[in-house]
């Protein structure tokens, strides 16, 4: 269905298109958009991309059957010594939106998190007006942790973003994910 591999800067122009898209910047920032220049946009993904120590890591969603970019999955505020990260999915090709693969790749994400990066809690946050996302999170044994309340202001009202998580112990038994964790 997809696959998920690290950012190639070929693809850097379509990144900066998806960066700069107002409709996924609603779903997906605490800021209002800024049109970053290529440049810049360029510049602050090969710093955060060489940084080791920067608890980020960019990952591409591929389409296998035709290899085609259709998005990003972010895991960020990698926290190697509470074994604690947040994870943001997000299929940015609309032609390929509401078809299974933001959450596929959300899945992988998580496994991921807990096989690879040894993690013990994996979070994910989603604004309230945003009903899918908060119901792939329930679906999948995430529990609502908390609200930031009036956290960002949308289309001139304040949203509110709700923080959800899973443990591994969670993930361990959960009938959503269904490898193992050794």
């Amino acid at each position: 269905m997809i696959t998920i591999r690290p950012v190639d800067m070929d693809n850097i122009k379509t990144h900066h298109a998806w960066n700069n898209d107002p409709e996924l910047n609603y779903f997906d920032s605490d800021f209002p958009l800024d049109m970053e220049p290529i440049s810049s946009f360029r510049q602050r993904m090969q710093e955060m991309l060489n940084d080791p120590n920067s608890g980020i890591l960019i990952l591409e969603i591929h389409h296998e059957a035709d290899q085609k970019l259709i998005g990003i999955v972010d895991i960020h505020g990698i926290d190697p010594i509470n074994k604690r990260c947040i994870i943001e999915c997000t299929i940015a090709d609309r032609s390929y939106q509401n078809q299974g693969y933001g959450t596929a790749a959300f899945r992988d994400a998580v496994r991921f998190s807990f096989e690879e990066l040894g993690m013990n809690k994996v979070m994910s946050a989603a604004f309230d007006f945003n009903e899918k996302w908060i119901r792939i999170l329930k679906n999948h044994g995430f529990t609502l942790e908390g609200t930031l309340r009036e956290h960002a202001l949308k289309n001139n009202e304040y949203a509110d973003k709700l923080i959800f998580s899973i443990l591994k112990s969670e993930f361990v038994d959960s009938e959503h994910f269904q490898m193992s964790v050794s």
